[in-house]
């Protein structure tokens, strides 16, 4: 026993692989889809170490010819080395997901673990002589019980199972490193040791734009386990120590909202509706958000991705009601219990300072997603359980023999707890295991959801299953009829049916939405070039022309002739459109690529 006692680090770690291994092991075959697409499988630039110096300087899926408003080099690196390591086989994708996530759940055991010793030095002057002692050490256990809830937690799946979902465990991963440093600087005053928190913070902003929070946690370390008053003295001394950290905060924003703004990041998600057009809507929904989350957070059931929340437009409605009192509750216990314990009040608003940006002030992609309480969920359950703590002590002091009671169900509620968690994750697991499974499960959910409807349709057409496919392109169009993808696809489906005329109608109807879509043109071209009516090639070819710029013209037109194995006209094209951008890198890559064609025939 007594290695347990001088290796706890050790086999905290130990005892985190073996859960974390047994609870997201049946999700290592599952295939990639959705944002995997334009992360990973179209992503040329993971496939090919030239093109590292484009992680830096482009967003995150350039390399797979789209456009975004993440900027996340060091996310792309893990992908590069993922792909190295093991091509394009999902095992390998996912098993670095889930180390991620069992080095997090490490982490913040480490990090409670110093913080609670900090918070109560007597802890810390007497180590536990034995095993039964050493789990009742509240510097133990708490830290043991938040990770492990951290870990098996079934609304984690979407930033686990999901692969693209990495930003998260990664990120997470280089902030508690960042925090972690910084109290050891604290306790030892080693310059290295706060060298080294200001380089993790600069690799988790390299991760996700979400880590910019991080010198707020910084201040709330300092104010919560490095003072003994709450005044105006204090809070000027932790803006002077995050300083640097600020500098660099604000450093990054600068760049991206200028060299590294790819796509508006400050407008890129807004649109003209009610929702988008009222920052007092977006909140007042929040409220709404939060309840949800907090619903998740106890019992993560009806799990899905992309779901929908239903605006809620006046101050008076239930969910902002409620909202405000459990708001002013959580204010008050926070207040009431900081002499006893402050680590409940610093739970809250570790929860509330990380879901900050989710507020939807500045408009943000969707009002909820479940991978957004991923770190935010130390917080809430450290919060929950020393709350928890508190009230068993009260009634421990006041009736020994009902507390002890108390105790003993207490360990079997959270031991039940723990494995209808594990229970739900595996099985969550499972719902992620191939597009046609993942994309039917959210539709039971949101059975009017275009974009649903869309990805299955596209899941099915991958399959062969043609008829199916079509089915659900009609029914997403019948949904919304005014994204072009749609009419696309499923002229795709048509055409690969043998139904040209229909498919034809639709490639049309999707340049009649949206005459700047690329692709419809290409496929129009290439069924006339098969048919060989040069007349109505050429006219495709002189719509495209007024429609796009040069470069953009001789690009599709050379895509069209790869793609009708015409390499010589592709490889002409393309040198044309070079010639206009001779810094683009995928242009060469497609011109190398269709010589090796060329060469093969």
């Amino acid at each position: 026993m007594d290695i347990f006692l001088k290796h706890k680090k050790i086999f905290a770690l130990t005892f985190f692989l073996i859960i974390g291994l047994a609870i997201y092991g049946n999700s290592f075959d599952n295939q990639l889809f959705w944002d995997d697409d334009d992360n990973i499988i179209n992503n040329v630039y993971i496939k090919d170490w030239r093109y590292l110096p484009n992680f830096f300087t482009e967003s995150l899926i350039s390399g797979a010819g789209q456009v975004s408003n993440y900027w996340r080099p060091l996310l792309l690196m893990s992908f590069a080395i993922d792909y190295r390591l093991w091509g394009l086989a999902p095992f390998g994708f996912h098993l670095t997901n889930v180390l991620l996530h069992l080095i997090a759940a490490w982490l913040i055991f480490l990090l409670l673990n110093k913080l609670i010793r900090i918070a109560e030095p007597e802890l810390a002057q007497s180590e536990p002589v034995n095993l039964g002692r050493w789990f009742m050490d509240k510097s133990i256990w708490l830290p043991f019980l938040v990770s492990l809830l951290f870990l098996i937690h079934s609304v984690q799946t979407e930033a686990i199972t999901y692969v693209a979902g990495r930003a998260d465990p990664l990120s997470s991963v280089f902030c508690l490193l960042a925090i972690y440093y910084y109290v050891l600087y604290k306790q030892s005053n080693h310059l290295w040791q706060y060298g080294a928190s200001l380089v993790f913070f600069l690799f988790g902003l390299l991760t996700k734009e979400q880590v910019i929070l991080l010198p707020l946690l910084l201040i709330l370390v300092e104010v919560v386990f490095f003072s003994k008053t709450l005044d105006k003295k204090v809070i000027i001394k932790a803006l002077k120590l995050s300083l640097p950290f600020l500098v660099v905060a604000a450093a990054y924003f600068t760049l991206r909202i200028t060299i590294l703004n790819f796509n508006d990041i400050l407008h890129g998600f807004t649109y003209d509706a009610v929702y988008s057009n009222s920052v007092w809507l977006r909140l007042l929904t929040f409220c709404s958000v939060m309840l949800g989350y907090f619903k998740l957070l106890f019992i993560p059931a009806n799990l899905q991705m992309a779901r929908e929340v239903a605006m809620v437009n006046s101050f008076f409605s239930w969910p902002v009601i409620v909202f405000i009192l459990l708001m002013a509750l959580i204010f008050w216990l926070g207040l009431k219990t900081w002499a006893k314990d402050r680590l409940i009040a610093f739970g809250l608003l570790w929860f509330f300072i990380i879901l900050l940006p989710r507020t939807n002030i500045l408009q943000i992609n969707r009002p909820m997603y479940e991978h957004w309480l991923y770190l935010p969920l130390m917080g809430f359950w450290l919060a929950l359980i020393c709350l928890a703590a508190l009230f068993y002590k009260k009634i421990k002091n006041n009736n020994p023999a009902f507390g002890r009671k108390l105790f003993y169900a207490g360990l079997a509620l959270i031991t039940v707890y723990i494995l209808f968690l594990g229970f739900l994750t595996i099985k969550r697991n499972q719902d992620w295991q191939n597009p046609i499974i993942f994309y039917k499960k959210n539709l039971a959910y949101t059975p009017n959801s275009f974009i649903q409807h869309n990805n299955l349709g596209m899941a099915y057409a991958a399959a062969g299953r043609l008829a199916d496919s079509v089915a659900e392109y009609q029914t997403a169009i019948k949904i919304q009829d005014i994204y072009p993808q749609a009419h696309y696809n499923l002229a795709n489906s048509l055409r690969d049916l043998g139904r040209l005329d229909e498919a034809l109608a639709e490639y049309e109807k999707a340049i009649l939405i949206s005459p700047s879509f690329q692709a419809p043109y290409n496929n129009l071209l290439a069924i006339y070039l098969s048919q060989n009516d040069r007349a109505k090639a050429e006219d495709v070819l002189e719509r495209a022309k007024r429609e796009f710029d040069e470069f953009n013209y001789y690009y599709i037109a050379g895509a069209v002739y790869y793609n009708f194995g015409d390499y010589d006209q592709a490889i002409k094209l393309w040198r044309q459109a070079l010639e206009l951008n001779q810094d683009n890198l995928q242009l060469r890559l497609m011109i190398d690529q269709a010589r090796q064609k060329k060469n093969l025939k």
